[in-house]
């Protein structure tokens, strides 16, 4: 049982957290329908979620495997998820060079929205010699 709990913990890091930021990465870059302000704020909330949960499971899962190993004596294990702070490096470093990239923040950007601008209330003289009607 104790083989079968570390081998979940190892894969949900190594499949779990790419899974998490590929996807917050995608979402970032895409450009959503948003056709009001709530609903671009709730989709840029929903990927900040996703990378800042992936990067928290980045470092918190191999700390956790790697102390579960040594408590109960799984030497194999302990060596997997020693190794897996390399990979926890080379994760950080991708996504710092993804958010050196990027045009904006990777973590609190939230998209345009599809709003229309507002009809305009008052008469904005045109240059050429047309003036408000009425004055």
């Amino acid at each position: 049982m104790k083989r079968l709990g570390l081998g979940g913990l190892f894969f949900a890091w190594l499949y779990g957290v790419p899974f998490l930021l590929v996807v917050g990465l995608i979402r970032r870059t895409s450009t959503p329908y948003t056709p009001t302000e709530d609903a671009a704020r709730a989709f840029g909330a929903t990927t900040d979620a996703l990378l800042a949960v992936g990067l928290v499971l980045n470092v918190a899962l191999p700390a956790v495997g790697l102390l579960l190993a040594g408590l109960v004596g799984e030497e194999g294990w302990r060596r997997h998820f020693g190794w897996a702070f390399g990979g926890v490096a080379l994760i950080y470093l991708a996504v710092a060079l993804a958010g050196s990239m990027a045009t904006s923040a990777l973590i609190g950007h939230s998209p345009a929205d599809q709003e229309p601008d507002p009809p305009v209330g008052h008469c904005v003289p045109i240059s050429g010699g047309r003036s408000c009607p009425g004055g």
